[in-house]
């Protein structure tokens, strides 16, 4: 007789080499009786597949969320809270605002850090800006907007639909602006988030600079030209002038020592 755990334990270890194995191709292949465990093995089957995806690889088709960050926005915080912003419970002065779109955390350093939920436009983050800040004046929602708004981390969640234990790996962050981990707030999901890397910063201010170097270099070229094209027409009238010579003077021929002695 064979024993639940030992079944239970052979089947699963078959499942992992070929999830494909249905219970009557097991049951063949190590001589059950079908009608005894079938619907044993099934039910192992339903319990393995609940708890296992296979056949395909984990796609998250959209951003769970996306962060965009304002470096500097200053106004009085006491409308805000008004206007209907929370303070933080975590004390260290932070407001926030959630909207249809996402939420906002304003800081009182003056950053705000903008949360979009799934995979929204640009129009939709200063929308939600907007209305997070909807008692600022025109000229101080203009003087946000007009900002480069900067996208500081993607983040999505696999679902693998089995318990996820805590753990953090952030190995790959400052190289590749990678983080996998579990923190519990999606218990059976995989989350990743995919930040800046440290070394975008630099090649964005690397080029921005380079951008300048070429600029300078492409006025001191005009300015060149310019004087090349004052030098050829110059030469241009030069050659095209005529040029007068003026007659030879004519000098009294000397008299012969001959001449002389006669004269």
């Amino acid at each position: 007789m064979v024993r639940p755990d030992s079944l239970r334990q052979m089947i699963y270890e078959e499942w992992v080499k070929n999830p494909y194995l249905t219970a009557k191709k097991i049951c063949s292949d190590h001589k059950l009786d079908y009608g005894k465990h079938g619907n044993y093995i099934n039910k192992l089957l339903s319990e393995y597949r609940s708890y296992h995806k296979f056949a395909s690889p984990q796609e998250a088709h959209l951003p769970h969320r996306r962060v965009f960050v304002w470096e500097k926005v200053e106004g009085d915080r006491s409308i805000a809270v008004q206007a209907g912003w929370k303070p933080a419970a975590n004390r260290n002065g932070m407001l926030v605002f959630r909207g249809v779109w996402g939420s906002v955390h304003w800081y009182k350093e003056g950053l705000v850090r903008l949360y979009l939920r799934g995979e929204l436009t640009l129009a939709h983050a200063k929308e939600l800006f907007c209305r997070a800040f909807s008692w600022f004046t025109p000229e101080q929602l203009k003087k946000c907007l007009d900002v480069p708004l900067k996208e500081t981390e993607r983040h999505w969640v696999f679902e693998l639909g089995a318990p996820m234990p805590r753990f953090d790996i952030r190995q790959f962050e400052r190289t590749h602006g990678v983080r996998i981990y579990a923190d519990g707030s999606h218990p059976t999901g995989l989350e990743v988030s995919e930040t800046t890397p440290f070394w975008i910063d630099e090649q964005r201010q690397a080029t921005k600079e380079f951008g300048e170097v070429v600029q300078k270099f492409g006025e001191e070229i005009q300015e060149h030209l310019k004087l090349i094209r004052m030098w050829e027409k110059e030469a241009r009238v030069r050659r095209l002038k005529p040029i007068i010579r003026k007659p030879k003077k004519e000098v009294p021929a000397q008299k012969s020592i001959l001449n002389w002695m006669i004269g």
